[in-house]
Parts: C-alpha cells; sequence; structure tokens
C-alpha cells in the first residue's frame, strides 16, 4: 500500500506531525551535537510537554536507565557511535509514551548496551506499551516481538504471533552430519517429525519432542546404513523459521 490513514489511540495522525503519545527513534541518530547529554534530554523531554521537577526527575531517570552518567556533561559530538545512539533512545522514552517506534534500535549498541536497551522496552511492554520495532537483528524480535509482520518487496508474507511461528518448528531442530549416501536418508513416518530437508549431506529435521524423536531418526539412519557424524539438537529460531517461510527471490 502506498497510502492509508494512521490512527494514535483512536485519534487520526496529522502528516508530518508526530503525536505526544509516541515515542520515536528513527535508524540515524538525530541529537543537538553542541549541546550536553543533559541538554539534549532537557530539550526534548519539555518539547514533549515535561516541565519542573518531573522532567528533572525523567532526566536523571533516563540518564541512568541507558548508563549516561559519565557523558551527561559532555557535549553530544563529543560522543561514540554507541553512546550517541544510547542518548537518541533515550530521547524517545523519556515522556513514558504510549506508542513507541523504534527502528533498527539495537545497530551501534555493544553488548551490554543492547540487554540494557532490550530490558528497558520489556518493561514498557508489561506496563501496557505498544512497542513497534523495525529490525534486521531477529535475535531482538525473538526476546521482545508478541507478533511479527514480514513484509518481501512491500508485499505482506507474513503476520503472525510469535510464538505460533516458533511453534511451526516444534520443540527443536536436530541436525545430523551425514557421510557417503546420506542425500538418501529418509525420514518419513517417524512419529514426532515436523519435517526435513538433506542438503551437502547434512540432515535437518524439525521435531516435535528431541528426547522421543532423536533416537527414532538415529535408528532409521542406522538401517539404511547410513553414517551420523556430529549431531545437534538446537531450539527453534525465529530466523530459521522466516527462511523456510519466505522463499528467497
Amino acid at each position: 500500500a502506498t497510502k492509508g490513514q494512521v490512527r494514535v489511540l483512536g485519534k487520526p495522525v496529522r502528516s508530518g506531525i508526530v503525536p505526544l503519545e509516541v515515542g520515536l527513534a528513527i535508524q540515524e541518530v538525530t541529537l543537538y551535537p553542541r549541546l550536553t547529554g543533559r541538554a539534549n534530554l532537557a530539550l526534548f523531554g519539555a518539547m514533549y510537554g515535561l516541565s519542573g521537577a518531573e522532567l528533572e526527575a525523567r532526566v536523571d531517570e533516563m540518564l541512568e536507565r541507558f548508563d549516561l552518567g559519565r557523558w551527561a556533561a559532555r557535549r553530544a559530538f563529543t560522543y561514540s557511535a554507541g553512546v550517541a545512539r544510547r542518548l537518541h533512545l533515550a530521547i524517545a522514552f523519556i515522556h513514558r509514551p504510549a506508542v513507541l517506534l523504534l527502528d533498527e534500535p539495537t545497530q551501534a549498541l555493544d553488548p551490554l548496551a543492547r540487554q540494557v536497551l532490550l530490558q528497558a522496552v520489556a518493561e514498557l511492554l508489561s506496563q501496557g506499551t505498544a512497542v513497534v520495532i523495525t529490525s534486521m537483528n531477529l535475535a531482538d524480535l525473538e526476546q521482545l516481538a508478541h507478533r511479527v509482520l514480514v513484509l518481501v518487496e512491500g508485499e505482506q508474507r507474513i503476520h503472525e504471533e510469535t510464538a505460533h511461528l516458533v511453534h511451526r518448528l516444534g520443540s527443536a531442530v536436530v541436525e545430523v552430519e551425514l557421510g557417503e549416501g546420506g542425500e538418501d536418508a529418509d525420514l518419513d513416518g517417524i512419529e514426532g517429525v515436523l519435517g526435513w530437508t538433506v542438503e551437502e549431506l547434512v540432515l535437518k529435521a524439525q521435531v516435535a519432542n528431541a528426547a522421543r524423536t532423536l533416537p527414532a531418526i538415529l535408528q532409521r539412519l542406522e538401517r539404511k546404513g547410513l553414517i551420523a557424524g556430529r549431531v545437534e539438537v538446537r531450539p527453534p529460531s525465529l530466523e530459521q523459521l522466516l527462511l523456510e517461510l519466505v522463499p528467497a527471490p
């Protein structure tokens, strides 16, 4: 679709205007480089309608939540990419929005800062905030998203609850490296096998219960005279599921 209407909390949104109820952090970091971190937070907080003691308290809260205290008095142009992004995200959180829009929020974040962000988003979700994340990092979505929407060349391919998507893969994925003749492996008819493939002598099977199904898989391979090398059992991942459900162009 190239046009339509947007409503936030039941109210229509005017073109080009972000409602006060919305927190927005686009992919490109947006700060006032000559202002300090504290001043940036105070300025954007005031734009969102905060003032006085409430504004001061929110600024202090964001500095602590995103571990920005040591940079609070420094001008933003001196920040590294990771610190600048943390401040950029803190600005989107400062007014405790009803709707939070995040575009590639973990880009340029180190592992610790990423976990801080994900925890902050999880807390907002638990408080009833609606969060929309666009991301190529499927691990982030797997931790946070209740629903996943996948667009391919502007067309909707998937729009479903995350739990239902992951359930399609069962409880685990069994991966077995096979020797010569491995392309002849056949798992049809084995109870608990939800689907399977063999590529480059690697057997991958989605199973409902790995503890029950793995012995049956190995017995089938043995009866066919196939030698099993490395055997690995992995939990299902959203990335794997999307690769299977969304064919490559």
